[in-house]
């Protein structure tokens, strides 16, 4: 199916008319960090935030909540300075999924002790992703930041093996996986508007590969985009590239708004009446029939 990329245009401007407002934010994980007015506070906690941002939207929310008011006013400085409120915190952490207490605790352990050992100026791990020319690519910028904390969970267990719960948390650096949690971090750390933060000055919005949540990956699907069934970061990438046909230094622009498709929304990529006669992409959805005319509503 040939896209009519200027339709597309115009529908996906539509949605985020309609969700480029705050009271939308609570219904992400990008809510947490958006409490915190310092840079170093926004990173660490984006970075937490998007780390467990797998699973459902009130399980996300259960989890990070009580842990972030545990972590005070400024969770940076809690985390490095490692004082009581520190200890009191650790000694509190629950499951999450695939992480027990235990690796919950040596994440922390290890997030407060690489803190503790960095310098105290913002950005904190920006270079963390660069090559040896002070460049972000493609091939390996991610993986080269999961390789770092896969080094810095080892110095913390010393002899012990690296848990699935903690490989899962940060990601295997060898994967062909989407890596979406570390590339919804860049893409609130990299961009500079709404709702993002642009903390790193050095990479680039068009650099970053595409956040292919489950969200995602059903709607470029009935959007003609795609009709791959499964994904890796090559299709991260190539989902990237397509977008920069609509805007072509900020291909991320649209993804907060065509996840609250399927947040608030509740798309399931399948024709539903009573869903899609009032989705703004009504008229370049494949699954909803045609002929039907549209009922926006604010």
């Amino acid at each position: 199916m040939q896209i009519d990329l200027q339709r597309l245009h115009s529908k996906l401007e539509d949605l985020r008319t309609k969700y480029q407002n705050l009271n939308y934010l609570d219904t992400d994980p990008i809510c947490f960090p958006k409490a915190y007015k310092d840079p170093l506070d926004i990173e660490v906690v984006s970075f937490i935030s998007c780390l467990f941002a797998y699973g459902n939207v009130k399980s996300i929310q259960g989890f990070l909540r009580p842990l972030l008011l545990a972590l005070g006013n400024s969770p940076f400085q809690t985390l490095r300075d490692q004082n009581e409120e520190y200890q009191s915190f650790l000694s509190k952490l629950n499951v999450y999924r695939f992480q027990t207490k235990k690796d919950n605790q040596i994440f922390f352990q290890t997030l407060g002790r690489v803190l503790s050992e960095s310098k105290t100026n913002s950005p904190i791990w920006e270079s963390k992703f660069l090559n040896s020319q002070n460049r972000f690519d493609e091939e390996s910028s991610i993986s080269r930041f999961q390789s770092f904390w896969e080094g810095e969970f080892k110095k913390t267990l010393g002899k012990k093996e690296l848990t699935y719960g903690l490989q899962f948390l940060i990601g295997k650096s060898e994967a062909k996986s989407p890596k979406k949690r570390l590339s919804l971090f860049l893409r609130w750390m990299v961009r500079n508007s709404y709702p993002d933060f642009g903390i790193y000055k050095i990479i680039q919005p068009n650099q970053i590969p595409f956040p292919l949540d489950v969200h995602i990956q059903k709607l470029i699907r009935i959007l003609g985009i795609t009709d791959r069934k499964s994904f890796g970061v090559k299709e991260a990438y190539l989902i990237k590239e397509f977008f920069m046909n609509l805007n072509p230094t900020d291909p991320l622009l649209y993804d907060f708004y065509l996840t609250r498709v399927g947040i608030i929304e509740k798309c399931n990529a399948s024709y539903q009446k009573e869903i899609c006669e009032n989705c703004y992409l009504k008229e370049v959805c494949l699954v909803v029939p045609r002929g039907i005319e549209p009922r926006l509503q604010g």
